[in-house]
């Protein structure tokens, strides 16, 4: 395999690299290399330490475990902006399938930079350098815009966009039906949707919002364990990208709550956090916690607006589920939240109030 310097212009093009920004790129470039090697040579061994971070510029490489083959990644796709892989050690044995070149920088370093500009998060603004801005196509550069995505580690984001499934849809064809158990999260590469659902003075469906390019939906279901509270249907034919509900769960949603004991919650109330109680108005006068404010889960998208995102904010319920769900709807709008573990169990009667 033979090495040579690397063209700052190159990094730039790099998820999330480029979030640093050209000086940083620049200075990155000094301490990275730009590799080749012919086919059948191995980039890395699984079980291997993670020192530097590889970027697939050109060919064809094969991901194996145990020998066997799971997946291929093309040189100047779309995923290939990402890392082949993060982490402490290898997962995979990564294989060259014929003669391919890549970047391979110090995982160190990078780490370090991304600290620095970001403080501990990045964002992305486009993958593709060649679409243009207001592209309705480019559904992954606005995914990766989303806030809940700067706190999701980097290697499950390239997990996540190697674990997604395609599918079309007509105009007219409903994606989730409500009542339904859930089992994928949605996101629209191509077309819009809408969202209705179903009331007793509203059996044909009261609609809820269009979602177009880049929206998702889904979550709520699989975090609660529960049924679909809606149904969502093409209004064009269109393409979305599906993810199953244990990699969601492992992926997107277990990295971003984070749970807390009564007494860690207490402390940091003490430091200025608010308590949100997130069931209904009738749960919440029977008992709930001293100066908790109540925001029921319908009713919580609604209200986001309101809420200083300076401040920090523990949800409970009765039993965590819809407490989960509120958390993660605070991340996605990028504020810091937590959720209570063991919901009301652990809270002293002395704190309790109605």
């Amino acid at each position: 395999m033979s090495k040579t310097a690397v063209d700052p212009l190159v990094l730039a093009t790099l998820v999330p690299v480029k979030a640093l920004g050209m000086d940083h790129c620049r200075e990155l470039a000094e301490q990275s290399e730009l590799c080749s090697a012919a086919a059948g040579k191995v980039l890395f061994q699984a079980g291997s330490a993670v020192d530097k971070i590889y970027y697939l510029l050109s060919g064809d490489v094969e991901f194996r475990v145990a020998g066997k083959p799971v997946r291929r990644l093309k040189g100047g796709s779309r995923l290939s902006k990402l890392p082949l892989e993060q982490g402490r050690v290898h997962q995979h044995t990564v294989i060259a399938l014929n003669a391919v070149s890549y970047v391979a920088i110090d995982a160190d370093t990078l780490d370090l930079m991304l600290t620095w500009d970001q403080s501990g998060g990045y964002e992305v603004q486009e993958l593709d350098e060649g679409s243009s801005e207001g592209d309705e196509n480019d559904w992954m550069s606005k995914l990766l815009q989303a806030k809940v995505f700067r706190r999701i580690p980097p290697a499950n984001i390239q997990s996540v966009f190697m674990r997604m499934e395609t599918h079309h849809f007509r105009r007219g064809e409903a994606v989730i039906r409500q009542g339904e158990e859930g089992e994928h999260f949605f996101i629209i590469r191509e077309g819009q949707c809408r969202v209705t659902r179903r009331t007793r003075k509203n059996p044909d469906g009261i609609l809820l919002a269009t979602l177009k390019t880049g929206d998702h939906f889904g979550e709520e279901a699989l975090i609660s364990g529960g049924k679909r509270n809606a149904t969502v249907t093409m209004v064009t034919d269109g393409v979305l990208m599906s993810l199953s509900k244990t990699d969601f769960l492992e992926l997107l949603n277990d990295p971003i709550l984070k749970w807390v004991s009564y007494s860690e919650a207490s402390a940091l109330v003490g430091e200025g956090a608010i308590w949100i109680d997130v069931r209904l108005p009738v749960e919440y006068q029977a008992g709930h916690i001293a100066k908790a404010v109540n925001i029921p889960l319908p009713l919580f998208r609604a209200k986001l607006g309101k809420l200083d995102p300076a401040r920090r904010y523990i949800t409970y319920c009765d039993s965590g589920r819809r407490s989960s769900i509120a958390t993660y709807l605070l991340s996605q709008a990028g504020i810091d939240a937590y959720v209570l573990q063991d919901s009301l169990n652990q809270v002293p009667a002395s704190e309790m109030v109605s």
